[in-house]
C-alpha cells in the first residue's frame, strides 16, 4: 500500500447485513466491517466550467469533434480530431464499447383532473431493466415524478395514436414514486410504448427540451440493449464507417453493457467521499466478449485495451473485481448466478491476482452456473488511489466539476495531471459534457498513480 493517506470507514454491522437480507431479493454477501477508502478533499477535483462551455447540441456529423489525447506517463497533451483514432490506436488494440440503449423513459401524462404531471422511468422493481421493457402489462417501476397534488391510488394517462397508457401511483415520497404501468394494446412490450409515447431523457445541463434530433443522436450506432436512461456519452462520437476504420487499421472491439442511470449527473455533495452513496447499475458481458479480453491479456502484441467511456471502465473493472472474489474462495459467490460488486470492494485490501487469472475465474463460475453471459450489479467507484486492472487507455468527454465521473478521470491521470488537461482544454476551446468533445487518456494497466 502506498503512503496516501487512507480513511477507515465502517460499512455496516453484522446485524444490519441479516436485517437487510431478509428483505431484499438481491444476493447478500459477507461484507467486511472495514474498509481502506482513499482520502481525497473533494475540492481538489472541481473547477469553473462557464456555461457557455457546455455544449447544448450535438455537431451535425458525429466523428468531427475535436480529440484531446493526454498521455500519462509522458504528461504530454495533443490536439487531433476523433476521425483520426486509426491512426493513433496501435494495431492489436482491443476497443471495448458499451452496446446499452437509450430508453425514451420521460413521460408527459395527465391525470383525470386535467393536470399535468412528468414521470421519469428509472428502473423496474424486482427485475432487470431489459426484462422490465420487454415485458407486456401490468409492471411496476420505480420512477421521478413531477406533478403538483399527487398522491398514492390516482391514476394518469397519456395516448397517442392507438396507444393508451395508464399509470396507478402506488407509492409517493419526496419526488420518487412506484408506479404499475398498463396499456392497450397489451401485446405491445414497454419499450414499444415508450418509443411511441417517450421521449429522450436528456441531462438537465441541457437547458432545453429534447428534438427529434435527439432521438438518434442521444444514441450510439452500435446501441442494441435497452436499459438507460442516460447516453453512454463517449460512444457517441462513433460512425460506422469509422468502426470499420479502425477493424481494418488492426484494432478489435469487444462488447459489454451496463445501463447508465440517472444518478449518472448527481453531484458529489457529502463533505466526506465515504459518505457519498453511489448508485447501483446493471451490466452484462457475454462468454465470447469475456473470451475476447482474456485472448488479449494473454497475447496483447503491443496494443491498448481501449475502454470507450466511463461506463465500460466500470464495466471491466467489476469483472475482475467479481473474479478475485471468486478466486479468494467465497462460496456465497460462487453459489449465486449473478454478479454483485459493491461501492468501496476493491479497497477492502491490494489485490495481487492477474487480470487473466481473475477473468478466467468469472469464465468457470459462468459454466459452472451453464451461463453464457454474465449479469449483475454493480456499485463500483474508482476514486483516485486506485490501481486500473484492465484499461490502458480511455476514451471519454469532458466532465461536470466535483462528479464522480471526474475523481475516475483523476484516478487515471493523477491528482495534479488531470488539471493541467482540463485546462488545455477550457483554454483551448473545447466543448464540455454529453454532446461535447473527446478525450483519450493514454495510460498502463496496473501502474500505482499519484
Amino acid at each position: 500500500m502506498s503512503e496516501r493517506s487512507w480513511r477507515i470507514l465502517t460499512l455496516v454491522s453484522a446485524a444490519k447485513i441479516g436485517a437487510f437480507a431478509a428483505t431484499s431479493a438481491a444476493p447478500v454477501y459477507a461484507v467486511p466491517v472495514c474498509v481502506m477508502i482513499p482520502e481525497v478533499r473533494l475540492e481538489d477535483y472541481t473547477y469553473e466550467l462557464p456555461a457557455e462551455r457546455i455544449a447544448q447540441f450535438p455537431l451535425p456529423e458525429r466523428d468531427q469533434c475535436r480529440l484531446l489525447v493526454a498521455r500519462r506517463r509522458e504528461r504530454s497533451i495533443e490536439h487531433r480530431r476523433f476521425f483520426e483514432l486509426p491512426q493513433i490506436l496501435p494495431s492489436g488494440s482491443l476497443l471495448v464499447r458499451n452496446i446499452t440503449r437509450v430508453v425514451f423513459a420521460r413521460l408527459f401524462l395527465r391525470k383525470p383532473t386535467g393536470g399535468a404531471v412528468e414521470l421519469l422511468l428509472l428502473q423496474p422493481s424486482q427485475m432487470d431493466p431489459e426484462r422490465g421493457l420487454s415485458t407486456t402489462p401490468p409492471v411496476q417501476w420505480q420512477c421521478l415524478l413531477r406533478g403538483h397534488r399527487v398522491r398514492p391510488g390516482v391514476r394518469l394517462y397519456a395516448a397517442t395514436g392507438e396507444v393508451l397508457l395508464e399509470a396507478r401511483l402506488l407509492e409517493y415520497s419526496a419526488g420518487s414514486a412506484t408506479v404499475e404501468f398498463a396499456w392497450e394494446p397489451k401485446h405491445l412490450l414497454l419499450a414499444e410504448v415508450l418509443e411511441r409515447l417517450g421521449q429522450v431523457p436528456l441531462p438537465p445541463y441541457l437547458r432545453r427540451g429534447a428534438t427529434e434530433q435527439d432521438r438518434e443522436h442521444y444514441q450510439t450506432v452500435y446501441a442494441r440493449i435497452p436499459g438507460s436512461v442516460a447516453a453512454p456519452t463517449a460512444g457517441l462520437h462513433f460512425t460506422d464507417r469509422l468502426l470499420e476504420e479502425l477493424q481494418h487499421a488492426g484494432v478489435r472491439i469487444a462488447d459489454v453493457c451496463l445501463h447508465v442511470g440517472l444518478d449518472t449527473f448527481k453531484p458529489l455533495r457529502a463533505k466526506h467521499l465515504a459518505e457519498h452513496r453511489m448508485h447501483s447499475e446493471y451490466i452484462s458481458v457475454s462468454a465470447a466478449a469475456l473470451q475476447q479480453l482474456l485472448e488479449f491479456l494473454r497475447h496483447p502484441g503491443g496494443g491498448w485495451l481501449v475502454a470507450v467511456g466511463t461506463t465500460s471502465v466500470r464495466t471491466l473493472e467489476s469483472l475482475y473485481w467479481h473474479g478475485v472474489r471468486l478466486l479468494r474462495g467465497d462460496s456465497r459467490t460462487w453459489d449465486s448466478p449473478s454478479i454483485a460488486i459493491q461501492q468501496w470492494e476493491p479497497y477492502e485490501a491490494d489485490a495481487e491476482v492477474a487480470p487473466e487469472d481473475a477473468l478466467s475465474a468469472v469464465l468457470e463460475w459462468m459454466r459452472h452456473h451453464g451461463n453464457t453471459t454474465a449479469e449483475g450489479t454493480t456499485e463500483l467507484m474508482i476514486v483516485p488511489g486506485y490501481i486500473f486492472r484492465l484499461c490502458d487507455a480511455i476514451i471519454t468527454n469532458f466532465h461536470q466539476p466535483q462528479s464522480t465521473l471526474l475523481l475516475l478521470v483523476g484516478a487515471f491521470l493523477g491528482r495534479t495531471f488531470w488539471r493541467q488537461v482540463y485546462q488545455e482544454a477550457l483554454r483551448r476551446g473545447y466543448r464540455f459534457l454529453s454532446y461535447g468533445d473527446a478525450s483519450l487518456l493514454v495510460g498502463q494497466r496496473g501502474e500505482v498513480v499519484e
